[in-house]
């Protein structure tokens, strides 16, 4: 009778065996945490939702000029921690951005480009040499530019040029970070006035200085609404131009100021029903931030305190428009506009209060709110809008909303530096997205980014581009070689080699260390989406399986090295970079990836028949000639580093196998040229270096010898400061027949012996 394994019942009726619950390690899983500046510390992050679904507002660009490098940083940080966000942890996000096309840089910059477009159509016309009328305006507008922005009282140039030469120039920008460009812009000027420039020129020149005495002239005329809306149009169209080259993801829904102003007013009411807001005689409207921070449900500064009280950041965050007198009726220098009662000469839509238009900060409350609620998740924006603007965005949607959290994560950017120094549009020191895009390609942007944390200040300097570089370089390598080696195995597949699949211990190894990695990885996005360390992790499992490559050679499995490369490529994509549909690696830099035009057969493949050709032509010639082995050699090389690599091949020669056959993007080839060029250069610098220490050597060594030509008997007997010798030729006495002193007697047998050393090395002993 044969038994059975299985459990049976009484009856006889069979049931499967217990079964035993898989008990976990003991150790804590990661949970993502989020640097949140409400409480500059790493906080578990929970959705209000208690689901996948997040809301999410970011700040968005105040349009009127380019966009710059800081601009990238922010907004190309924020676009890497919401795909982090979604595409690895799975959120479901709500992502809210503004745009904000009222404020009163827009409206100071549209009147001064319309006054000066105005001026130029009737005073000026192309090619015309400027009237000694408008220079006399322009000269009128550069002392009152520099007694207001320089402090300095001029009525003839050159009282200008002999201050500037005696002043210390790092001293002064040091505690004024703008007179650098204001020094810029009164040297312009000067430059257009002294010189005779053509109209277009000239203006180009001058408008700096002379475009705030237009506005103080004319600017309260300006009434046509399409002058306020014109600017910030065509800057909006730049900025999503500048995004979409950055493969900055658009948001969700994108909110325009201009066209949430009935909103806003319906806002400030309620603020004003809840005993937060006051109007003020002229028709402004301000929020109480003593009432508001003396309430025991409120707080008021939430982000940053510390900076309560700063008039110098709360009124350069009220705009240069704003009215900064006594007189202005608000309560407290602390209060800030909820709505502002306009000028002549800016915008004005109707309100309770009468004519005006939204405070800045009160845009990105109401738009928010509208779209996302009364809490919301994540904010984000740049540190430099931490206080006052989000402080007061949290202030006056609390109190319109009357609840004590109105966003429970504040994700703030660090500063972008150029070398050191920050960047501004008030400054004019910044290099603008586009002309980055010159320099560097938006792969780099994004990995200089990626290499630092988000929420850290990042210095964009020479040091980081090279890390950045290399990095890229070793991704790309790696991405090449590994599409290289799937294609020599399936190459080999279809000449029906066979081909071991079976793992040993090194395959099994690598895929360790990639399990490795994938927790490593997973920990670093969970502590506050540290990419620099993500980064660090995907380059350490790069290199391991560059080890292995190289040890295994013609043992090599190709299955592993899929596996890593296709994780890497996942990661890569999760941080933003463009990847290729077989998840191989990131997509070429060029417009569309692509190595080759296409065209008729002849066309296609005549560049590879010539590099044939002539390579035969050269072997027959070099083997008729009989050379020497070492010139075939040299023609493979170049056959190698020079024609197939400008037709975007690249042969990697291999220990006792075929050459690995990798193709490249125009890029790619540029760039490995370009290392060959290098490459090269040093080489020849090398070369050079070496010939000319030969020289010098060689120089060194003929000095020397001609030196040691001279017997140490005759050395001093052809010199007039002596009269008498002894026997070696040592000096006895001077010029005028007295003794040489003892000292002196020492000294000279001290270079006696020197030569007669030097001598004799060259020209044998001496009888002396």
């Amino acid at each position: 009778m044969s038994t059975s394994t299985s459990a049976t019942t009484a009856n006889n009726k069979v049931i499967q065996p217990k079964w035993h619950q898989p008990q976990g390690a003991n150790s804590e899983k990661p949970v993502l945490r989020l640097y949140n500046s409400l409480t500059r510390n790493k906080n578990v992050f929970v959705p209000i939702s208690g689901t996948n679904t997040v809301t999410w507002y970011s700040c968005g660009p105040t349009v009127y000029d380019a966009s710059h490098m800081g601009h990238a940083r922010n907004y190309v940080s924020i676009d890497i921690n919401r795909r982090i966000l979604s595409d690895y942890f799975g959120y479901d996000i709500q992502f809210v951005q503004n745009v904000t096309d009222i404020d009163d840089k827009i409206i100071i910059r549209a009147r001064q480009n319309y006054l000066l477009e105005q001026y130029i159509k009737n005073n000026g016309s192309e090619n015309k040499l400027i009237s000694k009328d408008i220079k006399e305006k322009v000269t009128k507008a550069l002392f009152q530019y520099i007694q207001k922005n320089l402090k300095q009282d001029f009525n003839v140039i050159e009282q200008f040029c002999e201050w500037r030469d005696k002043i210390n120039f790092e001293a002064e920008k040091l505690a004024n970070p703008k007179f650098p460009m204001h020094i810029t812009a009164v040297e312009n000027t000067i430059k257009a006035l002294k010189e005779d420039c053509e109209s277009d020129v000239f203006f180009k020149l001058v408008k700096d200085t002379f475009v705030p005495l237009l506005d103080a002239e004319s600017g309260s005329t300006v009434k046509d609404p399409e002058v306020f809306r014109k600017l910030p149009a065509y800057w909006e169209k730049q900025y999503d131009i500048d995004m979409a080259k950055l493969n900055v993801r658009p948001p969700t829904i994108t909110t325009r100021v201009s066209e949430y102003v009935p909103e806003i007013i319906k806002f400030v009411q309620k603020i004003i029903d809840n005993g937060y807001g006051y109007a003020t005689a002229d028709g402004s409207v301000y929020f109480d931030t003593v009432k508001f921070d003396s309430s025991p449900d409120h707080d008021y500064a939430k982000c940053q305190p510390w900076n309560k009280g700063k008039l110098d950041l709360i009124n350069d965050a009220e705009g240069s428009l704003s009215n900064f007198g006594t007189n202005n009726g608000k309560k407290s220098k602390n209060d800030f506009a909820l709505w502002k009662a306009s000028k002549p000469g800016e915008p004005e839509w109707e309100s309770p209060w009468g004519p005006g238009r939204p405070g800045w900060h009160i845009e990105c409350s109401v738009m928010a709110s509208d779209i996302l609620g009364e809490n919301i998740d994540i904010h984000s924006g740049g540190i430099d809008l931490a206080f006052p603007h989000h402080d007061n965005e949290l202030a006056q949607s609390e109190a319109r909303f009357d609840n004590k959290q109105w966003i429970n994560y504040f994700l703030h950017t660090g500063h972008l530096h150029i070398e050191g120094q920050k960047m501004s549009k008030s400054l004019k020191n910044f290099i603008t997205i586009d002309e980055a895009l010159q320099k560097f390609t938006s792969r780099q942007l994004r990995l200089a980014f990626a290499s630092v944390q988000w929420n850290n200040q990042l210095d964009f300097k020479e040091s980081l581009i090279h890390e950045v570089k290399s990095l890229e370089t070793s991704f790309n390598n790696f991405f090449n070689n590994v599409r290289a080696l799937k294609t020599d195995y399936e190459h080999a597949l279809s000449q029906n080699q066979y081909i071991s699949k079976k793992l040993t211990f090194v395959e099994k190894q690598l895929l360790s260390d990639l399990i490795v990695t994938k927790e490593r990885v997973h920990a670093s996005f969970c502590d506050n989406l540290s990419t620099p360390q993500v980064l660090k992790v995907l380059s350490d499992m790069v290199t391991s399986t560059n080890t292995y490559i190289k040890n295994v050679g013609s043992e090599l499995k190709i299955e592993p090295v899929i596996e890593v490369c296709k994780y890497v490529t996942k990661i890569l994509n999760v941080i933003g970079f463009q990847t290729r549909s077989d998840q191989l690696g990131w997509t070429s830099d060029s417009a569309d990836g692509k190595s080759f035009e296409s065209g008729s057969l002849e066309d296609t493949i005549m560049p590879y028949v010539k590099v044939l050709s002539n390579f035969r032509d050269q072997v027959r010639s070099m083997a008729i000639k009989k050379v020497d082995n070492v010139e075939y050699l040299k023609l493979t090389d170049s056959v190698r580093d020079h024609d197939l690599l400008n037709l975007n091949i690249a042969l990697d020669d291999r220990n006792g196998q075929n050459a690995l056959i990798k193709f490249l993007s125009d890029k790619e080839k540029d760039e490995m040229i370009k290392f060959m060029q290098e490459k090269e250069a040093r080489e020849e610098a090398k070369r050079l270096k070496k010939l000319e220490q030969q020289r010098q050597r060689e120089l060194k060594e003929k000095e020397r010898r001609e030196k040691a030509s001279v017997s140490p008997l005759e050395m001093f007997k052809n010199n007039e400061l002596y009269s008498e010798w002894d026997e070696q030729g040592i000096p006895l006495k001077d010029k005028d027949g007295n003794d040489v002193t003892k000292s002196m007697t020492k000294k000279l047998k001290k270079q006696w012996e020197q030569q007669k050393k030097l001598h004799e090395e060259y020209f044998g002993k001496i009888d002396a």
